[in-house]
């Protein structure tokens, strides 16, 4: 705030700058009062209030896309890709709406709009953006929207015969090695199609790498999604000399994420293989693998770039079912054991 000098007349003078002109001149409005407080407190509320009506005049969408902006260097493409697709694609009624027109009731409306036809996640994910939008731009707005209860999310746990099988009819096609890197070692999709030949050696797979797309259509080296990201995962020496024999112009898999996604579902389909497995349910067997193993919690989630447990104990609920089965037949075998001690006693 600028600061009140005196005039000759012995009051007080505030030469507050309000922006260029059309023909790039600086601007200043004065506020004048008999004494340098008074000055400066009339300029400083005129300051507040010009802030005010500047925002009231911003639209909603405006003010998305500059924040989407303002955060761009510090976010994953990928994450830039996916508001402005939020903004495109569910933010319609919120679009030529004045920020300071809106209001929790038009908020609860259009999230209301939106769970009619998509999942209770869709719904909070543009809520969230939503409000991070408005805690920006109208932060004094308190928000209490009512959200559609989360779904219990079945999570599909393909067992070691099945990935047996799968792994034979993917033998030579350009499934093969995503398929191997997801079931066996448990990388994303993302971090497959970043895999470096230099990062396999010997008995690991350096992960430090994620090839995603950005809102420019073209894809980006960013990246683990967290400091866990960063890992290294155990392999065998006659792996490291397979993969790295078939990587392609230095990468082991030189397919864009969304492709090696997209050639599972119809190597899937084409299969007859269940629906709730797709590409990302490989890494709950890997997951599943190493559980039924006995490597603790913490090590599992190291070794699928997890910051935490908590997606492990949800694959615990959902444990190989062959692997179920076995120890339903050990405590059946106990069962007997102690009935037959029972009888012969």
């Amino acid at each position: 705030m600028a600061t009140a000098k005196k005039l000759p007349s012995g009051s007080y003078r505030v030469n507050l700058y309000i922006g260029m002109d059309e023909n790039g001149r600086r601007q200043y409005k004065s506020f004048t009062a008999d004494t340098k407080k008074a000055a400066e407190y009339l300029a400083a509320q005129f300051n507040i209030n010009r802030k005010e009506r500047q925002k009231c005049e911003l639209t909603f969408d405006n003010a998305a896309e500059r924040y989407i902006e303002s955060k761009r260097n510090v976010l994953s493409p990928s994450t830039v890709r996916g508001y402005y697709a939020i903004l495109r694609n569910y933010c319609g009624k919120l679009k030529g709406i004045k920020i300071c027109n809106i209001t929790q009731e038009f908020i609860q409306s259009v999230i209301n709009g939106i769970a009619a036809n998509h999942s209770p996640k869709t719904c909070r994910n543009v809520h969230g953006f939503i409000s991070a939008v408005l805690s920006m731009f109208a932060p004094d707005m308190l928000i209490n929207t009512t959200l559609p209860q989360k779904q219990k999310r079945e999570i599909y746990v393909p067992d070691e015969r099945e990935i047996a099988e799968i792994y034979q009819k993917a033998k030579g096609t350009v499934n093969e090695i995503p398929i191997f890197l997801a079931a066996e070692c448990g990388l994303r999709a993302s971090e497959i199609s970043a895999l470096q030949a230099l990062n396999v050696v010997k008995s690991y797979i350096i992960v430090e790498e994620a090839r995603v797309l950005g809102d420019d259509g073209e894809e980006h080296i960013k990246s683990p999604k967290s400091q866990s990201g960063y890992r290294k995962v155990p392999i065998t020496f006659e792996i490291c000399d397979y993969l790295r024999a078939n990587a392609v112009d230095g990468r082991v898999c030189p397919r864009k994420a969304v492709n090696i996604c997209n050639n599972w579902d119809k190597f899937r389909k084409k299969h007859g293989i269940n629906e709730n497995l797709n590409f990302h349910a490989l890494r709950h067997h890997f997951a599943s693998k190493c559980i039924l193993l006995g490597i603790p919690q913490k090590y599992i989630a190291e070794l699928m770039g997890h910051s935490s447990t908590d997606m492990i104990e949800k694959v615990y609920q959902h444990i190989f079912p062959s692997a179920m089965e076995g120890y339903a037949r050990l405590l059946r075998d106990q069962m007997l054991e102690l009935y037959n001690t029972k009888c012969n006693t």
